[in-house]
């Protein structure tokens, strides 16, 4: 019961702490909000919201000044009923209130359908004071099936009661806005997960995913949609389930006038901190990468840690003119425990990374 107590709690909560720091039809005025595939539902809040996870719960509210605010989530509570549900939590919610003060009902386990098919929900409304600011509270449970443990959203409306506090509007101002999400929420079935979800598809060829950050970088990588994408240290980069990976910075090094030049210096390198440092070709291969001129280079390293082996393609494109010149390098690696395993993985994405540099845009 313990690690349900607290939803409820953190639904409010979330909400507060925002205040604080801060696939159907859409009905008019409103936006979706939610991801129905990932969250299990659908929620529209009014248009101008901000929508924001960063709590952990999804919850939408008006502004930095405004931090009327709605929020939902869906739990699986082992009671038997909504109200014992509530009762179980009923602690944790009184709790929320300044010591000193007290937290008052208003209603309490009222019925209240929801969406257009009118599910039976329950609605508790409360208010209370927290840091000397007196804050009132809607939360609706809208059960899934039959039992509490098919599921329960928990609709959360909050806002200021004293509009004097911060001179802004405040519960009773967006009530209206609530009711119409309430009257449109629906359930839906979870068919993707978190790291699904974090995929960013919009732009992409069909099959590929998003993996170079807009606003920073000068060109779009994209990379198939099963890899994973992390741009966590600043550099466009991805990889697949065995380890397979591309990655494409941008430079501007001085004192190189030609991309043989530049490989010599970073084959130097690879030397410095590899065994058995191998270009498998004299030449580089001539090639274009979005119409522009580009050199291949075919190399394999062993790694001393591990003494694992590092099949890859460095691609280099020079851009000498333009708003974005430099120089630009992509990398396709596999890895093995030794070279053929190394060169039978770096095969087996021969056509993926082949993509990679087909669809491979500059900006």
């Amino acid at each position: 019961m313990k690690r349900v107590l607290s939803v409820i709690c953190l639904l409010l909560l979330a909400t507060l702490l925002l205040a604080s720091c801060a696939k159907s039809e859409v009905p008019e005025g409103m936006m979706l909000a939610s991801d129905p595939d990932l969250d299990g539902f659908v929620l529209y809040v009014p248009k101008g919201f901000t929508v924001d996870r960063s709590t952990g719960v999804l919850t939408a509210f008006v502004s930095d000044l405004d931090p009327t605010a709605i929020s939902a989530t869906v739990v699986a509570p082992e009671e038997e009923t909504l109200e014992a549900y509530w009762n179980a939590n009923r602690a944790a919610i009184d709790a929320i209130a300044d010591p000193g003060t007290t937290l008052a009902y208003e209603t309490e386990n009222e019925e209240y359908k929801v969406g257009k098919e009118e599910i039976s929900g329950r609605a508790w409304v409360y208010a209370f004071t927290r840091g000397g600011v007196n804050y009132k509270v809607m939360q609706i449970l809208v059960p899934r099936g039959e039992t509490p443990s098919d599921g329960v959203a928990i609709l959360t409306y909050s806002g200021k009661v004293d509009a004097t506090v911060t001179g802004t509007v405040g519960y009773a101002d967006h009530l209206e806005y609530f009711e119409l999400t309430v009257a449109n929420f629906s359930f839906r079935e979870v068919t993707k997960t978190p790291e699904e979800a974090e995929k960013i598809t919009d732009g992409a060829p069909e099959g590929m995913q998003v993996a170079s950050d807009k606003k920073i970088a000068h060109y779009s990588l994209y990379l198939p949609l099963e890899w994973t994408v992390d741009m966590k240290t600043g550099i466009s980069s991805g990889y697949a389930a065995d380890g397979a990976g591309v990655s494409a910075i941008s430079l501007y090094p001085e004192g190189f006038s030609t991309v043989q030049e530049y490989f010599a210096s970073q084959k130097e390198q690879y030397e410095l901190r590899y065994n058995d440092v191998t270009v498998l070709a004299d030449e580089p291969e001539q090639i274009k990468v979005d119409g522009c001129d580009a050199f291949r280079y075919e190399c394999r390293v062993t790694r001393r840690g591990d003494g694992r082996v590092v099949r890859f393609s460095v691609v280099y494109v020079m851009l000498r003119t333009g708003m974005h010149r430099g120089l630009y390098t992509l990398t396709l690696s596999a890895v093995g425990e030794n070279a053929d395993a190394a060169k039978a993985t770096f095969s087996a994405h021969a056509d993926e990374f082949a993509r990679v540099l087909t669809e491979f845009r500059f900006k």
